[in-house]
């Protein structure tokens, strides 16, 4: 159930960050046919999707002050959600620093996660748990770079977005081949006669 509840927070956090770039953007009429009603609606979903997670995420918080680093460095590299979170966090820096520049960051933040989701999950007891978070976290990441740059410039990535059909080809198939690693590892060695 624990997990479940984090899944569940995850999608709701990715909808308060777009919702309150949204807001952000309608009320510095930043979004030139958008009306203040549609700003107060935008901020109102993103403080009731932030409240949502936060009441999901509520039992997880006193766990949190007995996190050690190398129990973070480890999730950080080994999850899919920890990959995804921490190469969204890095990609989102450069965009920021960078905006000209947004769309480089953003399409190797997503290569980089496609390649190593695949392995990690490949490596794991549990192939298909961390399938479906490698998928979960392709998507958080994919969107949350989206919104990120709709908030950097006025226009996202326009064309430049054609860039993502590359990970999004080739992350199912890294993903199934990890499936197909992972289940070969799996078997049982055949004795030599």
């Amino acid at each position: 159930m624990k997990w479940l509840r984090r899944i569940a927070a995850a999608p709701l956090l990715l909808l308060a960050l777009i919702c309150a770039i949204g807001a952000v953007r309608i009320f510095t009429h930043d979004l030139a046919d958008a009306i203040f009603g549609e700003g107060v609606f935008a901020a109102v979903a993103a403080a009731t999707a932030g409240v949502g997670a936060g009441f999901l995420l509520r039992p997880d918080l006193p766990l949190l002050r007995e996190l050690t680093f190398a129990q973070f460095r480890d999730w950080a590299y080994r999850n899919p959600l920890g990959q995804a979170a921490l190469l969204y966090v890095i990609a989102a820096i450069l965009m920021f620093a960078a905006p000209e520049y947004q769309l480089a960051p953003a399409v190797l933040a997503v290569c980089v996660f496609s390649i190593t989701s695949a392995w990690s999950a490949a490596l794991q007891q549990r192939w298909w748990a961390y399938a479906i978070l490698a998928v979960l976290g392709w998507c958080l990441l994919f969107l949350g770079l989206a919104a990120t740059s709709e908030a950097v410039a006025p226009r996202g990535f326009g064309e430049g977005a054609m860039l993502f059909l590359l990970p999004v080809e080739v992350f199912p198939v890294l993903l199934v081949v990890s499936g197909i690693v992972r289940w070969v590892r799996g078997l049982p060695a055949k004795p030599s006669a």
